[in-house]
């Protein structure tokens, strides 16, 4: 892929455009466009510098969850989208990265007194693991074979994200069936330094056989709790 961009769309579930949620309107230009995917994603399950994984067993009651629509393409694909999501995103984020496309197959309880903060700023790699729910890797779903084995190389954090709805190298669209768990996509991201990123990479070309992944730059900002 010549010169590949990320186009990340960031909007609320709740957002409508006519009687269509708006993450659908966006995903549809994405596909009358062309671009070779797009996915729909929500928050589903995570950990960070606690190493605790956590994970939400009732995301369906929290209110207005955020949605966000990812594609990846050539830069010419995606600059031909934007005027469309110009006029279509009246309330929300568009953003373009550029992005290395490694492979590609078709807080703690609120404190009484006043807390002090650390901000630091550094420079990190973003991986992100496009794979469907029915991926699987000796006998376990993929996306949660892969949150352990980056939580073994202690990368500093992951999280995955269900698809609500996406299609790939087939063209074909997969949605989440209401009454049953489908093959929706699933996006598991990482972020870290180059170097731990780039010790992922080899388990990710032995468990990812069918999926697409990819490393970004990333400006990182933290906030720590100093005493």
């Amino acid at each position: 892929m010549r010169e590949p961009r990320r186009l990340v769309v960031y909007v609320s579930e709740s957002r409508r455009r006519g009687l269509r949620p708006l993450w659908r309107e966006v995903l549809d230009v994405c596909h009358r466009h062309g671009l070779a995917g797009a996915t729909a994603t929500r928050g589903l399950v995570g950990f960070g510098a606690s190493g605790k994984i956590h994970e939400d067993l009732t995301p369906d009651a929290m209110p207005d969850l955020p949605v966000t629509i990812e594609a990846i393409d050539e830069a010419s694909r995606i600059d031909a989208v934007l005027p469309d999501l110009d006029v279509l995103v009246t309330d929300g984020l568009v953003a373009v990265h550029e992005v290395q496309v490694v492979k590609a197959r078709p807080r703690k309880a609120a404190a009484e007194a006043k807390v002090t903060h650390q901000k630091l700023i550094g420079k990190a790699k973003m991986l992100r693991v496009h794979v469907g729910a029915k991926d699987t890797w000796e006998g376990e779903p993929l996306w949660e074979a892969l949150v352990k084995r980056f939580h073994q190389l202690d990368l500093a954090g992951a999280t995955v994200y269900r698809g609500v709805e996406g299609y790939g190298a087939s063209g074909r669209i997969h949605r989440r069936a209401v009454w049953r768990s489908g093959d929706e996509p699933i996006t598991v991201v990482a972020i870290d330094s180059a170097e731990k990123i780039e010790k992922a990479i080899p388990y990710l070309d032995r468990m990812v056989g069918s999926g697409l992944v990819a490393i970004s730059d990333a400006d990182v900002i933290l906030y720590r709790e100093t005493t």
